[in-house]
């Protein structure tokens, strides 16, 4: 099949996935008993009632109440909405223009949200968020996006909202440290965030090495038609693809809903964070085959990390493969690929016959 993107483009972001922030502040002094309240549950989860009034009793009031503490209120955390809460709600909304119903509504979580994100600053992810994916918002999207940037993930604006972007510096993170790429942080997630020592981006004279072990980062990663090709402003590495031009035999075509990676997508990312080097800054195969970066070889001066394009010639392509070289256990020939839909991110045989070039800095 072909893996080709026929044309770069820009689409909006679809997903209405239930937002995962938890705990967004630390606990006061008046909120000792938290501790035994039932776990706190974002406010906008789905989990929680579209209104939360007067006698609820859950992790959405002791979330309620926690956010509520941090904008001044000085209630017990007990994850009981009784007389206290309602009257610390209509305060809290009283003071921001709201009607003063003691009832938490989109209005009122929305603003309770901000208000307390802006209390409590940069949050510690691993005691005062629960996990996170994409549609959560808030100071733990906010501190993540920043630690993010940190190890080069991606390249994010720290506004608290975990969109495509986020999603996908997530991914690159998970694949760089032998995680579960998922894109949910979770425990394991966040303890590498805080354990783990940032590197920069590599620059200079290209490392095949640290090309191919990029590439072996995503083994086990999704095909997805346009994966990888930043379609949402994304960056390089996982993410949602597009069914535009898509004629592959599994249906419906799963690539606006699946994060992955297609063959050039592999290729980007391999170069990005292996080399520092965008190919055709996320182009299909045909324009990475024209970036100044691409020198033309022969396929007897091939070298572990150079690349290899298949199609009519040698700028009209449809497939992209990186040269792995030879394996030691085996002596064959070996080549990192996303191949097509229904397939993973592998390591196999090399396959010959296309076009051959070497990518220098």
């Amino acid at each position: 099949m072909s893996t080709l993107l026929p044309a770069r483009r820009r689409l909006s972001l679809g997903l209405s996935l239930a937002a995962v922030l938890t705990g967004v502040g630390a606990y006061t002094a008046s909120a000792a008993s938290a501790a035994t309240a039932p776990t706190p549950i974002p406010l906008t989860s789905s989990a929680c009632p579209a209104d939360l009034q007067q006698g609820e009793a859950d992790g959405c009031v002791t979330q309620l109440q926690l956010e509520l503490n941090l904008t001044g209120a000085q209630i017990t955390v007990d994850g009981q909405f009784g007389q206290a809460t309602d009257t610390a709600v209509r305060t809290f909304q009283s003071s921001h223009g709201l009607t003063a119903d003691g009832i938490v509504g989109p209005a009122t979580k929305s603003a309770l949200d901000a208000a307390a994100g802006s209390a409590s600053g940069t949050v510690d992810l691993r005691t005062q968020c629960g996990d996170l994916q994409t549609g959560a918002g808030g100071p733990c999207v906010s501190t993540l996006q920043t630690m993010l940037n940190t190890f080069n993930a991606g390249r994010l604006t720290a506004d608290g909202q975990f969109g495509a972007a986020t999603d996908t510096a997530v991914r690159n993170f998970q694949a760089s440290h032998a995680l579960t790429i998922d894109g949910v942080v979770g425990t394991d997630t966040k303890n590498a965030l805080y354990a783990s020592t940032p590197t920069p981006l590599p620059s200079g004279p290209i490392d095949p090495a640290k090309v191919l072990n990029a590439a072996k980062n995503y083994l086990g990663v999704p095909y997805v038609w346009g994966g990888g090709h930043s379609l949402r402003g994304e960056g390089p590495g996982p993410s949602l693809g597009t069914c535009d031009g898509y004629t592959g035999s599994i249906q419906p075509c799963p690539a606006n809903t699946t994060a992955g990676l297609d063959c050039s997508g592999l290729v980007r990312a391999a170069f990005w964070f292996g080399a520092g080097i965008d190919l055709a800054n996320g182009g299909d195969t045909n324009q990475q085959t024209l970036d100044r970066h691409l020198t033309p070889i022969t396929e007897s001066q091939r070298r572990p990390g150079d690349v290899e394009y298949f199609g009519a010639d040698a700028h009209n392509t449809t497939h992209v493969v990186l040269y792995a070289g030879t394996d030691p256990a085996t002596g064959a020939d070996m080549m990192y690929e996303a191949k097509e839909t229904g397939t993973n991110v592998h390591y196999v045989g090399l396959r010959t016959g296309g076009y051959w070039y070497h990518v220098s800095a």
